[in-house]
């Protein structure tokens, strides 16, 4: 697989920052970054990422759960969840392909690597994020 693309969807800068500088570290493309659930729909739309590292808790009237059930069902592209809210009833409210995939904030980077090499592992083998 080419040098996996992805977009990260993250309100708060610092912790965006961080993310692109992890996930450019361990030889991915960070395509985009925005800070909001229309905006995320947005650039999934247009910039067709391989993942998308999305917060939860995002401002406005469409959280990060929102966006990425938005973004699975028209375009089909996985979504790792990067949150620090990760109780069972938030989590039930996904409309994304089981397991939900999360690094939970503050994010350690072996946990960060592990989780998308998982990912896009899977996805370069023909698997849907349901088989992950």
């Amino acid at each position: 697989m080419a040098t996996a693309r992805i977009l990260i969807v993250e309100d708060e800068r610092i912790i965006a920052a961080d993310l692109r500088r992890h996930v450019t570290r361990l030889g991915y493309e960070v395509v985009g970054m925005v800070g909001s659930g229309a905006a995320a729909i947005e650039h999934a739309q247009t910039l067709h990422p391989d993942l998308i590292l999305m917060d939860i808790g995002l401002p406005g009237s469409m959280n990060g759960l929102e966006a990425a059930g938005s973004i699975w069902e028209a375009l089909q592209i996985p979504v790792v969840y990067v949150t620090a809210y990760v109780d069972d009833q938030t989590l039930r409210q996904a409309r994304t392909p089981a397991p939900l995939l999360v690094v939970r904030k503050p994010f350690d980077g072996r946990q960060l690597q592990t989780t998308l090499a998982q990912v896009l592992y899977s996805i370069s083998q023909g698997d849907t994020p349901c088989d992950v």
